[in-house]
């Protein structure tokens, strides 16, 4: 079966979420090495919103 190309990846327990994001090597290779994001990235493009169930 082939994988469909777009997903979400996440771990739960019965008090957390953890949602795991995919960036470019461009942002993602600098946060790695540096511990931050580079300034290439923005918070006002994340386009996902996750609400609470209560």
């Amino acid at each position: 079966m082939e994988q469909p190309q777009r997903g979400i990846r996440a771990a739960h327990t019965d008090s957390t979420i953890t949602v795991y994001q995919a960036y470019s090597p461009e942002i993602g290779l600098p946060a790695v090495r540096e511990g931050r994001f580079p300034a290439v990235w923005k918070r006002d493009r994340m386009t996902r919103v996750i609400k609470p169930l209560s």
